[in-house]
């Protein structure tokens, strides 16, 4: 377990230390308390969302075209050509065996099952709902005490553990990263801004005693001359 920093920090500082490790600035905070993401938000989760897509499009294609492209050479023919004769062929087996033999013809089959397999599986962690909220470009606010807690899931063969690190509101689960998890003054009262379908957090800021949000200050955030009310 990772102990909790005991040295008092302002507010200012647990925000500070919370935009950094969370990658948002004062434009992004001051936005999200009018209920947009901007555009530096939206490239920062868009890698979440074109990683598997990249991923799922990679496999699936691949061996076709890989195949495609032996065939276009042997033949002499151009590539789409290569790959309806290489489609034809995985329809007609026999055809496959004849042409490839029985080796030939299991791996083509088996190289492009296996590939259709991963992609499947990548395609199954596309964040739906991460991809609907960036195109909606909105978030919800959400407040209260907030809890960092910290999960370790143990593997065989002694090797290390995978930690996944949390803020806790009240039933709802958001995961972070070590520094935010880090950061975060453990127990006290803070403003979420949060997109509404995937519930990802989009950033965070303590609440003042009096119900007001915070102002970021110092040079990892610019100052934010307005504050959203509770």
């Amino acid at each position: 377990m990772i102990e909790d920093a005991t040295s008092y920090r302002t507010k200012e500082k647990v925000l500070l230390d919370l935009a950094k490790a969370l990658g948002f600035s004062a434009a992004s905070l001051e936005a999200n308390r009018q209920g947009k993401l901007t555009r530096d938000q939206l490239r920062q989760f868009a890698v979440r969302v074109i990683q598997p897509a990249v991923l799922t499009l990679f496999f699936a294609l691949a061996p076709f075209l890989i195949w495609a492209a032996m065939i276009s050479a042997q033949k002499q023919v151009s590539l789409t050509e290569g790959l309806s004769m290489f489609v034809s062929r995985l329809i007609h087996m026999s055809q496959l065996v004849e042409t490839n033999g029985k080796f030939g013809a299991f791996l083509r089959m088996g190289s492009t099952l296996v590939s259709l397999v991963i992609a499947g599986f990548s395609a199954s962690k596309f964040p739906l709902a991460l991809y609907f909220d960036l195109l909606g470009r909105e978030v919800t606010k959400r407040e209260g005490r907030v809890v960092a807690r910290e999960d370790q899931t143990l593997r065989p063969n002694g090797r290390d553990p995978v930690e996944k690190f949390f803020f806790v509101l009240k039933n709802d689960y958001y995961q972070v990263n070590l520094p935010a998890y880090r950061a975060l003054e453990n127990g006290s009262m803070y403003i979420l801004y949060v997109m509404p379908r995937s519930n990802v957090l989009a950033s965070i800021e303590p609440k003042l005693n009096s119900g007001v949000a915070m102002a970021g200050e110092t040079s990892g955030v610019q100052p934010v001359n307005s504050a959203a009310p509770a």
